[in-house]
């Protein structure tokens, strides 16, 4: 039994509570509360690795979880293979390359994990392993620190039930800390709440001990504590940047407590050196720990480690022991304790005005995070754990109640008056001062952005629990155990009062109600998101996916390069320098880490959201190339990556999926800032909201890839629609005429306009079903598609297409004759189809067609399509009809065949 619990004892007796004798009430002894906490930690892994462990193993594979997790396990391997982590990646952002701002907590650690694992030679599979169960450990090791925080806030009593909550509660928390989900954000929220454990602990311990005189004093055997507890924050602290560069989250929270602490012990006439040798030795201790991290070169990004964190704890170490001694100057001077904030807070501002003059860079680094509160427009919108928790069910899905009223999220808001009040009555309550600095903030931060949410799951535990522990002291809840714990050791011949134990048993019953039983069972619109169906949080990369990104390593000529070879960052100013085999592969951002860590191959757009461009910008990127109206828009695009490279080097390979032809294109719009509308729009009819797809959405590339193959494509079906203002502000669409013909259409569309409507659109209810004529795409070329398929006609789910110059196709005809020339083509999953192309003959009766398929099979040096021809290209120049053979070696080096 600690001392403190001691204490709560004897203050809970003195809180009107009639004990039937003047004596220690008893408590069940600690070990087995620690036991119980044992089991809430098993009971986490089971449900962050057990339960969802057959969707991430699969077979002799490990599928991990998202994009970035398997960025992290590319790391983690480089630092197994070369023992040390790469800060230079040049197999990502092709033709640019990217530092690498992820920390190397997580590469370190699975590193190490892996070699003590492996009995010091650990295979790759091993690391894989040990990769996928590492954010399950760490989230399951979560409930030993929220448990001793959660004492020195409530006591046992708070402890066990924040780590109960902790333990059970869903959303961005438990996503993120399950098996496969191997990023660095659970060990984000595990770190920084030791830090903030030690943290406290050092405050406590130190308070009216630890001063410049006692450390003069040499007596270290009274300050041991309060100084081990200081040196642990910090090592926590800096493990904590280790993991995120940004971590200076809880620098600043630190800071903010220790001011606010500060002027209230200051106007309270108490010694505040605690605070700033405490807070010194932790800011030291990090700073050490990220020294070995920081590049002068990034300059002063939050981002990349650079030259701010370090500035950031340096200046931090000024701040506290500044503030001690501007607070003693002032007792030793006598004057007013009132001074003290006019001149704390004075200072801050003196010194951020200076540092914007001599420090500008450090200052707009330091004000950017402000940013996070701005609305978000254009792409950054469509990011979904960017938007506000108050949006998409973010409260219930993150921390779900009986009713969404009911929600811990709101409920643990009425801890923080009390736990003021409670502050503001006792002197020695530093930790409430210090769990309601930190859940504002953090607060603030989810309010702004839900993907803080797994931040925020902390504070909900934490003032769950103490909120339970206020219950819990009405119903007499230490007496009730106290009579349970005689009971059972058979020291009192006493009946225990059975009224006091329902009352207790009833209290523990709503406080799972409340608290417990939603986080695990709770549903959103129908759908079971609680912790116990854990297997839900899981969503590894799909079969379709998966299959087609290791088909590129296999299949595809090698860049000469290796993802896992510690490349050098080139110097300021210079660009790297890539072998001549080195290519780009086109696709969304959101699927680059996959190309480049499971296909070995180099992406021009990531999920760091480079690469992506913007029409409206006038930046190359893949959302101008998929956007593009035609082939001419798309090779302009793709030769603005790089002048100085082969556009086809620039990007060789072009991977695109149904979810980027319908459900993402809204979001690779908006990164271009046009409006979907454009393209794609909601019409009622019959009272169901039907979708029509424009002409501008069946000429872009992404439309004309994944659903028409690249070939020619008619008019199959098709409606105008006349566009008029229902005068409410909106705009009416209104059916005129349906056709298989496209003249017919344009015909309706111009009627239309003649009888007044503002406009007239000639529209299709199917993706799959142009409304608009479509030319025949001369250079790209299917080389492979997946095997699941997602339309009526059998479209599959992923599609590669290989970037080629093509083969010129010329000859000689009269003028204004029609030449089409056409081949099947058989895909490696069986589905066939025709590309059809077809031109006129000009006034000197020159023809040209430029095809992308071989028709002789792949070459030992090219791409090992499985996609091709059945036989040669017929040729059909007016009447008279040909066979054509098209050798690869002429579809690569772009060469001509004359007829």
């Amino acid at each position: 039994m600690t001392k403190k619990s001691v204490k709560e004892k004897k203050g809970a007796e003195k809180k009107g509570r009639s004990a039937p004798k003047k004596r220690m009430l008893e408590r069940i002894p600690d070990l087995y509360i620690y036991v119980g906490l044992v089991l809430v930690f098993l009971f986490s892994l089971y449900l962050r690795i057990y339960r969802p462990i057959s969707h991430v193993f699969v077979g002799d594979a490990v599928l991990f979880d998202g994009n970035d997790p398997w960025y992290h396990m590319m790391l983690a391997k480089s630092t197994v293979l070369n023992f040390q982590r790469p800060w230079f990646d040049p197999l990502t952002f092709f033709p640019q390359g990217t530092g690498i701002h992820f920390g190397p907590f997580n590469s370190w650690g699975i590193a190490v994990l892996s070699y003590i694992v492996g009995l010091g030679s650990p295979s790759m599979h091993t690391v894989e392993v040990v990769g996928a169960v590492f954010p399950g450990i760490l989230g399951a090791l979560l409930v030993f620190p929220v448990y001793f925080i959660g004492r020195e806030i409530g006591g046992r009593t708070a402890g066990f039930l924040g780590a109960v909550m902790i333990a059970v509660l869903p959303g961005q928390l438990l996503s993120r800390s399950v098996i496969g989900f191997t990023d660095h954000h659970i060990a984000e929220v595990l770190l920084s709440t030791t830090a903030m454990l030690f943290f406290l602990l050092a405050v406590r311990s130190g308070t009216g001990k630890l001063t410049f005189a006692s450390l003069r004093g040499g007596d270290l055997a009274a300050l041991k504590r309060p100084l081990l507890c200081s040196l642990f924050a910090g090592i926590f602290l800096g493990l904590y940047l280790d993991a995120w560069a940004s971590g200076h989250l809880f620098v600043g929270i630190v800071l903010a407590f220790a001011t606010v602490q500060s002027v209230v012990d200051h106007l309270k006439g108490r010694n505040v050196e605690y605070l700033g040798i405490a807070g010194t030795i932790a800011f030291l201790m990090a700073l050490l720990l990220i020294l070995p991290f920081i590049r002068v070169q990034n300059g002063f990004s939050s981002v990349f480690y650079s030259l701010f964190q370090p500035t950031m704890l340096i200046l931090g170490v000024i701040f506290l022991l500044f503030l001690s001694f501007i607070s003693n100057q002032l007792v030793g001077r006598k004057m007013d304790r009132r001074y003290f904030p006019a001149v704390v807070f004075g200072s801050i501002a003196l010194s951020f005005v200076i540092l914007m003059l001599a420090v500008p860079s450090f200052t707009e680094t330091l004000m950017s995070g402000l940013r996070i509160f701005q609305p978000r427009a254009g792409g950054a919108a469509t990011i979904s754990e960017a938007s506000t928790i108050l949006e998409r069910y973010g409260v219930q899905r993150n921390f779900p109640g009986l009713i969404s009223l009911l929600s811990p999220f709101w409920l643990t808001l009425l801890a923080l008056p009390l736990m003021l009040q409670r502050y503001l009555r006792d002197e020695d309550r530093r930790a409430d001062m210090l769990i309601v600095v930190w859940t504002l903030v953090v607060l603030a931060l989810t309010f702004a952005q839900n993907r803080f949410a797994y931040y925020y799951a902390i504070n909900v535990a934490l003032l769950s629990g103490y909120l339970g522990s206020i219950l819990l002291e009405k119903t007499r809840f230490l007496e009730a155990e106290d009579a349970l714990v005689r009971m059972a050791r058979g020291s009192s011949k006493d009946s225990p009062d059975h009224n006091l134990l329902l009352t207790n048993l009833a209290a523990v019953a709503i406080l799972s109600l409340l608290f417990i039983y939603p986080a695990m069972f709770g549903t959103v619109q129908g759908v079971a998101i609680g912790s116990f169906h854990s297997e839900r949080h899981v969503g590894p990369i799909g079969s379709d996916w998966y299959d087609s990104v290791a088909w590129l390593e296999g299949n595809t000529p090698h860049p000469g390069m290796d993802i896992y070879t510690i490349y050098e960052r080139p110097s300021e100013g210079e660009s790297f320098s890539y072998p001549d085999s080195a290519y780009g592969i086109m696709s969304w951002w959101d699927y680059g880490h996959w190309i480049e860590t499971i296909g070995h191959r180099i992406p021009n757009a990531n999920p760091f959201q480079q690469g992506i461009g913007s029409i409206e910008a006038g930046k190359p990127g893949s959302s101008p190339f998929f956007l593009a109206q035609n082939e001419s828009e798309a090779e302009a695009v793709l030769a603005g990556l790089d002048e100085n490279r082969s556009p086809y080097s620039n990007t060789r390979y072009v991977i695109t999926d149904v979810e980027m032809a319908m459900g993402k294109f809204h979001a690779i719009a908006a990164w271009s800032n046009i409006h979907p509308g454009e393209y794609q729009f909601s019409h009622w009819q019959d009272g169901q909201p039907i979708t029509l797809y424009t002409g501008s959405y069946f000429k872009t590339m992404v439309a004309r890839l994944h659903f028409f193959d690249g070939t020619k494509a008619e008019v199959q079906e098709a409606w105008t629609v006349a566009l008029r203002s229902d005068g409410q502000g909106g705009v009416s669409v209104e059916p005129q005429k349906r056709s298989r013909s496209y003249q017919e259409l344009l015909d309706s569309a111009n009627e239309s306009i003649e009888r007044g409507y503002a406009a007239a659109l000639i529209v299709s209810q199917s993706p799959v079903m142009t409304s608009v004529p479509l030319e025949a795409l001369g250079h790209y070329r299917l080389v492979h598609e997946s095997a699941s398929s997602v339309t009526s006609n059998g479209q599959k789910y992923v599609k590669i297409f290989e970037h080629v110059p093509g083969a010129t196709i010329t000859g000689a005809a009269s003028p204004g004759t029609e030449v089409v020339i056409s081949v099947p083509i058989t895909t490696n999953r069986g589905r066939n189809f025709e590309y059809r192309q077809s031109t006129v003959a000009d006034s000197n009766g020159v023809f040209s067609l430029v095809v992308p398929y071989s028709t002789e099979g792949p070459a030992a040096w090219s791409t090992n399509f499985d996609t091709g021809p059945l036989g040669p290209y017929t040729l059909r120049v007016g009447s008279v009809q040909y066979d054509v053979r098209v050798p690869e070696g002429a579809v690569i080096a772009g060469s001509s065949i004359s007829i």
